[in-house]
């Protein structure tokens, strides 16, 4: 396996700016997951490491050697795309054996046979090698796509979304296996998602894009706790973070400069009867009477409204909650933050 270095990498297409002056250093062995919306400059960042795309600006280093300039099919790198790209007239086995039969890589048969069965056993698919790959289910198809990237050992994993078009059920089974696969042969991987459940179950560190900018790096818990702007703090969470006017608080405990102040479902404090009498309540401003408007008692999730503005809360409280119902909400001070006009962190 290899490390993988950005220096100030920038891609333009035409007016429009794709990645703007990104530097990342992804570790030997490290699972990174590029998270963003559409648009975010994802799928191009991988590209420009595949050396599908020419950055405009910066340099793309591999294992510590520069590969900005050199061809795309002597990085050693392998892609998986959104989409399973096997080849229809090939079997199962024929398409894991096809990258280990190209003239550049070119084996003796018994080695190619010794691979393929090895990583099918892996994939758990040896008992489909003979199926054409039009005859598999597209969880079985995407594990195939995996498998072809796998028998070539590259130095490093580039994968696109590859879990996108499947079913619910399938997404999990082959994060389960994804995440198998990377503690077994240690790969470096960088895979690109706007899905947060598979950034924050397959990450060793997530790296949060916006308009092609890294707004972020780190644990999935450290970007979760701890982010840096309300980009950030809006990616990660579901139910997702509450965004509130700072008219709602005591002003004298708000920074200055305070434009929004944001708390995750699941720190807002329920109590039984009026907040303002609720033990601990920070300040009489943060502690609230709010109407209920919805409860659902299967994800213990009850949205709450207060001068307009509504609040999220995830709880456990064996209650039954109904429409209308006055609940006392405590907001901690110790579980706000505090974000400017322009999305930045103000530090408490």
């Amino acid at each position: 396996m290899a490390e993988v270095q950005l220096r100030n990498v920038s891609k333009r297409f035409g007016n429009i700016v794709a990645v703007d002056d990104l530097s990342i250093d992804v570790k030997d062995g490290e699972f990174v997951v590029l998270l963003g919306p559409s648009g975010a400059g994802k799928t191009t960042t991988l590209r420009l490491i595949a050396g599908l795309e020419g950055p405009d600006a910066g340099d793309v280093l591999i294992d510590g050697a520069l590969a900005t300039g050199v061809h795309p099919s002597d990085r050693d790198v392998a892609f998986i795309f959104q989409q399973y790209s096997l080849y229809p007239h090939l079997s199962v086995f024929g398409n894991l054996a096809f990258p280990l039969r190209s003239p550049r890589r070119r084996s003796s048969e018994e080695q190619v046979r010794a691979r393929v069965h090895a990583v099918a056993q892996m994939l758990h698919m040896e008992a489909k090698l003979d199926n054409m790959a039009t005859h598999l289910s597209g969880g079985e198809m995407q594990r195939v796509a995996i498998g072809r990237a796998l028998v070539r050992e590259p130095k490093v994993f580039l994968m696109d979304e590859p879990l996108s078009s499947l079913d619910a059920k399938l997404r999990e089974e082959l994060r389960i296996e994804l995440k198998r696969l990377h503690r077994k042969i240690g790969a470096t991987i960088l895979y690109v998602t706007h899905d947060q459940v598979e950034a924050t179950t397959l990450a060793d560190r997530i790296g949060i894009l916006e308009h092609g900018r890294l707004v972020q790096l780190g644990t999935p818990r450290e970007v979760y706790g701890n982010p840096v702007s309300l980009s950030a703090a809006q990616r990660l969470g579901s139910p997702p973070i509450n965004l509130l006017p700072p008219t709602l608080f005591n002003s004298a405990a708000v920074p200055t400069g305070t434009a929004t102040v944001a708390i995750r479902p699941e720190d807002v404090l329920l109590h039984e009867g009026n907040a303002r009498d609720a033990p601990g309540a920070p300040h009489p401003r943060d502690a609230l009477d709010l109407k209920v408007l919805e409860y659902s008692p299967l994800r213990h999730l009850l949205i709450l409204e207060h001068a307009g503005t509504a609040v999220v809360a995830t709880t456990m409280v064996e209650r039954n909650f109904s429409p209308g119902q006055s609940v006392g909400v405590s907001l901690p001070a110790r579980s706000l933050l505090y974000f400017r006009a322009d999305g930045r962190r103000i530090p408490t």
